[in-house]
């Protein structure tokens, strides 16, 4: 196991390229002056687990200490890897699900809490990023109050090699964190029961009167395979926090799966699930208690679930916890915070989108009690011309925003792939919290593509043609070529000119299933199966730029760059 603190500078952060959480976390730079508290209980040298879906387990030493901490990351990365115990592929064949569990001490016991829970993804025959693995970030800021000490901490199975780290980052959160406790624990919960209201029953809740603000968080996922519409897992169903008898927060259980950035996996990963998709984070919802309640109020808060049909769909199973969190007041009046780079980008969970070649794309959130209405966005090259551009807009509490600017200077991106962004002047005035205002990343090269090529495709078959679309655009979304309603097993070849600059190719499938063949079907229908589609570039004379794998479920998007 792995402990380290570091304290980096600014200086040595841009010129040294030394950052404190940050290619540590393949691309931030968190802050000017920041220290960083990493511990590693798990690297990909500890042995896979034995045992059929076997956990890691082991004892982490938490810092033990008052300190106070800016954000708690915990960083999962996996890898396929012939070593692990759980089958004969280097990744899981299968989808399979696990959380990150700590046991914290309660009296003469311990009660277990879920950081955050995970599907792994289909991994017969994934790459899955190679020898670096693929990178999950999950932000357990909320989890201060009881990541103190020594824990016994379970996670993961024996399907990929696991690396593990927690990095606590020293600073003024947005707001403290009172406490954490669970409303109902982390389990497994039948469809059936969980209607008739015999499982999740009402329970009474007294708020912290030390809090003055007040979080539900419900991390739910829907599996199994009962009655027709194979309920939980492809079955969208309501679900509803009730307070003193009366509705409160309402919510679809049901996440789209078409652009997950791990593709192509095996197995029907592109198609739309109960809270999860295959090699991802399983949905976390939150809910502001706040507005509706008085520190030192007891509730009776009650968890409930649409009814199921008398169609065998009972039997399906959500898998979920519920936690209430208490916050202290808002730590700052006037503080804006730079929470992620989406492009450009090397984080694997924006892969789709990257690289890019125009207009760059960042989230801002309003860290402040006072409304967030502008602020001085600064961005560029690390050593390059900055380009400049206000924000206008309102805000509030913990709100955010996903920006898209202007177009930047890019020409000295062969010697300078270092991409920064910096927000200076919220509300036209002083920032009170500096450490969340600048970060970097690293930026890939776009594919390069003569003025003059073929653009070819090859439709799949069972009618399925009529899915697709394509348009090729330019960076200000003015379209030159364009195409839809095509034919099923046909070659579709378009003479692409182009001048110099900064274009992007956006094929799409109506229905999300890409164009590979059906390969499930083959025993069932095989008629159903068909064949696989090709989207390629292409010279002149037939010699292949580029070509896209077929199973890419909802979209390709590419950036090049005409040259």
């Amino acid at each position: 196991m792995l402990i380290n603190f570091m304290k980096t500078s600014i200086l040595q952060l841009f010129y040294g390229h030394i950052l404190p959480f940050g290619l540590i976390l393949n691309q931030f730079l968190y802050s000017q002056v920041a220290d960083t508290l990493t511990i590693h209980p798990i690297t990909f040298s500890t042995p896979s687990p034995e045992g059929w879906n076997a956990h890691y387990k082991t004892i982490v030493p938490f810092p033990n200490t008052d300190e106070q901490w800016a954000k708690i990351l915990m960083v999962q990365t996996l890898k396929c890897d012939s070593l692990t115990a759980g089958d004969k592929y280097p990744c899981g064949e299968w989808d399979y699900i696990w959380s990150t569990f700590v046991d914290v001490p309660k009296g003469d016991t311990t009660e277990q809490f879920c950081l955050g829970s995970f599907v792994t993804p289909y991994g017969k025959r994934l790459e899955m990023g190679g020898v670096s693995g693929w990178e999950w970030i999950y932000d357990i800021s909320e989890y201060v109050p009881i990541l103190k000490g020594d824990l016994n901490l379970k996670v993961g199975n024996n399907q990929e090699l696991l690396d593990l780290k927690f990095h606590f980052i020293k600073g003024t959160p947005a707001r403290d964190v009172i406490s954490v406790e669970n409303i109902y624990p982390y389990a497994d919960y039948k469809y059936e029961y969980l209607a008739e209201d015999s499982l999740l029953t009402a329970t009474d809740i007294i708020l912290n009167p030390n809090a003055s603000a007040y979080r539900i968080k419900s991390i739910v996922s829907g599996h199994g395979h009962a009655g027709p519409r194979n309920c939980c897992e492809w079955d969208s169903k309501t679900h509803t926090w009730y307070m003193d008898g009366y509705e409160l927060f309402r919510w679809n259980v049901w996440t789209d799966c078409g652009n997950n950035p791990i593709y192509p996996q095996g197995g029907t990963w592109p198609f739309d699930r109960a809270g999860w998709c295959p090699g991802t984070i399983v949905d976390e919802y939150e809910f502001e208690l706040t507005p509706y309640v008085l520190s030192g109020d007891t509730l009776n808060l009650d968890y409930g679930i649409e009814n199921y049909s008398d169609n065998g769909e009972k039997d399906g199973t959500f898998r979920m916890t519920h936690q209430l969190i208490s916050y202290g007041a808002p730590n700052f009046k006037n503080d804006v915070e730079l929470m992620d780079i989406i492009a450009p980008s090397s984080q694997d969970k924006y892969s789709r989108i990257n690289p890019i070649c125009d207009n760059p794309q960042i989230i801002i959130r309003n860290v402040g009690a006072f409304d967030l209405q502008t602020v001085q966005i600064k961005y560029g090259l690390l050593n390059g011309k900055k380009s400049h551009y206000t924000w206008h807009g309102n805000l509030t509490f913990l709100e955010s925003d996903t920006l898209t600017l202007p177009p930047m200077n890019w020409r000295k991106l062969k010697k300078d792939p270092i991409f920064l962004v910096e927000l200076i002047s919220p509300n036209g005035g002083k920032d009170e919290n500096i450490q969340n205002n600048i970060l970097t990343s690293t930026v890939v090269h776009p594919l390069k593509l003569p003025t003059e090529f073929v653009f070819e495709i090859h439709t799949n078959n069972v009618n399925r043609a009529h899915e697709n679309a394509f348009t090729i655009s330019n960076s200000e979304g003015e379209v030159y070529y364009s195409g839809d309603d095509f034919e099923d097993d046909t070659v579709y070849r378009f003479e692409v000119k182009l001048k110099k600059g900064c274009y992007q190719l956006l094929f799409t499938d109506r229905l999300g299933d890409g164009i590979s063949k059906h390969w499930w079907y083959r025993n069932s229908d095989p008629e159903k199966v068909g064949i696989n589609g090709s989207v390629k570039f292409l010279s002149a004379n037939g010699d292949e730029f580029y070509s896209f794998k077929p199973d890419f479920g909802q979209e390709l998007r590419l950036n090049y760059v005409v040259e």
